[in-house]
């Protein structure tokens, strides 16, 4: 895998092969979901870069690997999931520990159900390099993500 978050989405870790070798590389990582952008330099040793970007890895990341020419020889694309997937299983976990005394808490798990299945998706556009459907997707699974008890009987 070319790219992964890590620490909670603060930072992206990239590992690409195949550069120019001895040459020296601009990363530059845009979180597509709230603008922020940042870039670090690299050079590649033996035509391969193994580099921490810090960013706010939220959303929809596009990582970029510019050569020294200011070419575009790599662009990736990654979720930063965790917002989500804290998101997920408080809803479970509030399905599983629900106390109504009706059949509303399967709501819970509907909507938990339904957010795994959006992020899915964002992750599968985002694999097939199709950014404004991942950014779309993830952030209808994120605007699902509230908190709301579903006892209401």
């Amino acid at each position: 895998m070319p790219i992964r978050n890590l620490a909670s989405n603060t930072r992206i870790r990239v590992v690409t092969s195949s550069l120019k070798k001895n040459a020296r590389y601009k990363i530059v990582a845009t979180n597509l979901s709230n603008g922020e952008k940042s870039a670090v330099f690299e050079p590649s040793r033996r035509g391969k870069i193994i580099k921490t970007v810090p960013i706010d890895a939220r959303g929809i990341v596009r990582v970029q690997v510019i050569d020294e020419k200011g070419n575009i020889d790599r662009s990736y694309l990654t979720v930063g999931s965790a917002e989500v997937d804290c998101c997920i299983a408080k809803l479970v976990y509030d399905a599983i520990n629900c106390t109504c005394k009706c059949d509303r808490c399967k709501e819970d798990l509907k909507r938990a159900q339904t957010i795994r299945l959006l992020l899915s998706s964002a992750e599968y556009e985002a694999s097939v390099g199709s950014a404004d459907s991942a950014v779309d997707i993830y952030n209808k699974a994120r605007a699902l993500c509230v908190e709301v008890c579903a006892c209401g009987c």
